[in-house]
């Protein structure tokens, strides 16, 4: 369809009525310029309608309405996530053609839940004795235990070794307390993937020495994961290179082409090493130096050493001392898309017309404070356009009424290591905002201008200030406990969004808003409740932080505020050694605490189905049923409770994979706990049990009569 421009538009009109526009001034063209304007809206309308007829070019609104034309039944909306019903409703007529077959339920559960997937029919896995008219040369009763490769996946997903039956159901509990058993003639298996693969596109290796690297740049190990190759087909059965599963030394030197240049590459003085010159390796530490590291100088005669890789410590051992820079691509693995990284950020931008755009890298800034002072004044964004590490120290000073923006480009992690303390100021009802950035090393520090004035507000963003400052080489924090931000100004209002941080100093003026992030002291002590404060004052012990609105957030350490506005759907982890408090509020009555976890010593305001209160007011009122209750039996149900009822994380250290992740063990008030039937905690984002609630849902109407299906969980 053509477009209707005001141009067009205009010369439909007789000559002249064109000529006596012109001599009135022309308000006859200012008309229809109106009316091409509008009538291009409806001409997009009407083409939208049009595209709304197929599942591909529909917008999401229609999409059940499509499928209805097929009977496709819809199911839970998960808002907030890239999990809809197009995919599904595409599929729906090829599921039916295929209904009840593996690879059907495969393509069904990723559909559904949007999690890599891979199906296990058991009874193929369960040992039988075979009928000698139809004997299966593959299914074997033990395993070949010559073969390390094939053990490698031993209760997990591609484990190809024989069980004898297990009569247990394979359908979890509904609280998870008891897992069911796999291998039985009825039984089907759905894994899931949950960890995102993230990309990290030719970023600077870290140095140990000469010869010895780390892939990442923040100088932690990492284990290395594929990147999937897409599936061209629902009629098949994935495999290890279709799924974002971590890879393995074994895997590795069984195949090294299947792995690099797909899920990983070495650059040396910017050129890409071959899968010729690689060799997988087990480089774990043996005292000061690495396991099996090569040999500088081969004897004469033997072959060229190659470059040793272990993909499970992200660790890179060269033969011979590198005098060029060493660059890495890889992929790691983490449950959403917080803190900064490769993904898209895109819908998070926001530029005015008038604000100014500074580029960085570029001719016209020598430095990153050359191209922050450039926009300082009057307000701008400075973006960040290569992934790299940064290393120097900058000054935010934004101007009276200014909004400055430092952020990195969509799909680029810029890493700042700052040389010094990062300042933050500006004039009044400036405002300053920090996106997609990792900063680590020294602290950041809000203060007030030379002028003694502050600025209105600061916003992090899809950042990582990293706890603990900077990363050991074993992952743990270097500097356990130390300040990552520190708000010296009054009158300030926080935002932390989608972002990670180590421990916060706040004025008691400040107003802090925390959303789906993750606030870690980063402490010393080996307990799973730290005892080091996460969020406090900036003066002495007894001097509290400012009011504080947690969101869906995770915050492991002590917190001591001036009130609670509200808190929401989070988790609070922390203990005390002395007796005090580990989550308290100076105001108590104001604000309010609902479906969240928090020690059950905590002084705060009202709370509103609140674990483990909430299960310890149940058991309470059980027991009133068969008559009264005394004061110690009430002792005897809230300390039986609190013990267990606590949550339980995969890991604790930053730069584990699975980063505040719950266990599929921890308790089932916390798990499926929030506001919505969601997880508590920073990972509620995620809405996983609502992912998994909507594939049990589609499996009563897929699954074959008589099979069981189980969810399991690969990451």
């Amino acid at each position: 369809m053509n477009r209707i421009t005001p141009e067009a538009l205009y010369r439909l009109l007789p000559a002249v009525h064109r000529l006596r526009d012109a001599d009135e001034g022309q308000p006859l063209r200012a008309l229809t310029a109106i009316l091409a304007r509008e009538g291009a809206v409806v001409e997009e309308n009407i083409e939208q309608l049009l595209d709304n007829l197929f599942i591909e070019t529909c917008e999401d609104w229609a999409a059940p309405y499509v499928g209805g034309t097929i009977g496709y039944r819809p199911l839970y909306r998960i808002e907030g996530t890239d999990v809809g019903n197009r995919a599904e409703v595409a599929n729906t007529i090829g599921y039916r053609r295929r209904k009840g077959t593996a690879a059907v339920l495969e393509q069904l559960a990723r559909d559904v839940t949007g999690w890599p997937a891979h199906v296990v029919e058991y009874f193929q896995l369960t040992a039988t004795c075979q009928h000698m008219n139809h004997i299966r040369a593959d299914h074997h009763l033990g395993p070949d235990l010559h073969d390390p490769l094939a053990m490698e996946p031993l209760n997990k997903a591609f484990d190809g070794t024989s069980r004898t039956v297990d009569a247990r159901s394979i359908q979890q509990s509904p609280s998870r307390q008891s897992i069911g058993g796999k291998h039985n003639l009825p039984n089907i298996g759905l894994h899931l993937w949950r960890l995102i693969p993230m990309a990290h596109t030719q970023v600077p290796a870290t140095q140990v020495d000469a010869r010895r690297f780390l892939f990442d740049p923040l100088g932690a190990p990492r284990q290395l994961v594929n990147w999937p190759e897409p599936e061209t087909t629902i009629a098949s059965i994935s495999e290890p290179r279709h799924l974002p599963g971590h890879i393995s030394r074994r895997a590795l030197e069984a195949d090294m082409t299947a792995f690099t240049p797909r899920a990983f590459t070495i650059f040396v003085g910017g050129t890409a090493l071959s899968a010729d010159a690689l060799e997988a390796c087990d480089l774990s530490d043996d005292g000061p130096g690495w396991n099996h590291a090569p040999h500088p100088a081969p004897a004469p005669g033997d072959p060229p050493q190659r470059v040793r890789v272990d993909p499970a410590l992200g660790r890179i051992s060269f033969p011979e001392d590198q005098g060029e820079t060493v660059a890495t691509s890889f992929h790691t693995a983490f449950p959403a898309r917080i803190g900064g990284g490769e993904y898209n950020r895109a819908a998070s931008f926001r530029q005015r017309p008038e604000q100014m755009l500074a580029l960085y890298p570029s001719p016209d800034h020598a430095t990153l404070q050359d191209a922050v002072n450039a926009i300082s004044t009057i307000g701008g964004i400075v973006e960040i356009t290569e992934n790299g590490v940064f290393e120097e120290t900058v000054t935010i000073s934004a101007g009276d009424g200014a909004e400055v923006v430092l952020r990195a480009a969509d799909g680029i992690r810029p890493i700042l290591r700052l040389d010094g303390i990062l300042h933050i100021q500006g004039a009044a009802d400036a405002r300053v905002t920090l996106d997609g950035l990792v900063l680590e090393r020294r602290r950041i520090n809000i203060r007030e201008n030379p002028d003694g004035i502050s600025l209105k507000e600061v916003t992090f963003r899809h950042c990582t200030l990293v706890p603990g400052r900077a990363f050991s080489q074993t992952g743990e924090p270097a500097n356990p406990n130390a300040i990552a931000l520190t708000v010296s100004t009054t009158g300030l209002e926080l935002f932390l969004d989608r972002s990670i941080s180590g421990p916060i100093r706040m004025h008691e003026t400040t107003n802090a808003e925390i959303r789906d992030s993750i606030v870690d002291a980063a402490s010393a002590d080996s307990g799973d409740s730290p005892a080091a404060r996460a969020l406090f004052g900036t003066g002495p012990e007894t001097e509290p932080a400012g009011a504080l609105t947690i969101i869906a957030s995770t915050v492991i350490g002590r917190i001591y505020a001036r009130a609670f506005p509200l808190v929401s759907d989070s988790i609070l982890l922390a203990r005390t050694d002395d007796g005090s408090a580990p989550v308290r509020a100076v105001r108590r009555q104001q604000g309010c605490i609902r479906f969240t976890w928090l020690p059950q010593d905590s002084v705060t305001p009202r709370r509103y189905r609140c674990q483990p209160q909430l299960a310890i007011d149940h058991a309470i009122a059980i027991q009133e049923q068969l008559g009264a209750v005394s004061p110690a039996t009430r002792g005897l149900i809230t300390s039986r409770i609190t013990r267990w009822l606590r949550p339980s994380f995969t890991a604790l250290t930053a730069s584990h994979p699975a980063y505040c992740q719950l266990r599929d063990a921890a308790p089932f008030e916390i798990r499926e706990g929030a506001s919505d039937d969601g997880e508590m905690g920073v990972w509620h984002l995620i809405a996983a049990p609502q992912r998994e609630a909507n594939l049990r849902i589609r499996l009563e109407e897929y699954l074959r009569f008589g099979l069981e299906a189980g969810i399991f969980h690969e990451t």
